[in-house]
């Protein structure tokens, strides 16, 4: 699916999840979304370039250290995604 509908797909859930009466309806609901969140970032991150995907820096021989451009995590995401509050 392209970028723009999913991101539509992903608002149209939450906005349903939060008028939601039942737990299980709700986690349900939001199961989808999270699905859905990790198949955006996947279409929008991006290798860190300065530890090379790795998520840590060599300092030495024996030594690394987490990089602190991507956090550890080896990828970037280009456009941050909305918090909503639940």
């Amino acid at each position: 699916m392209k970028q723009k509908i999913l991101k539509k797909k992903y608002d149209e859930i939450l906005k349903v999840a939060q008028t939601a009466t039942g737990r299980k309806e709700t986690v349900s609901l939001l199961h989808k979304a999270e699905k859905i969140r990790s198949k955006i970032i996947k279409k929008v991150r991006h290798r860190c370039h300065k530890c090379n995907g790795y998520g840590y820096r060599r300092t030495s021989i024996d030594g690394a250290k987490t990089c602190l451009n991507c956090f550890g995590k080896g990828y970037i995401v280009n456009n941050p995604q909305n918090n909503y509050d639940l």
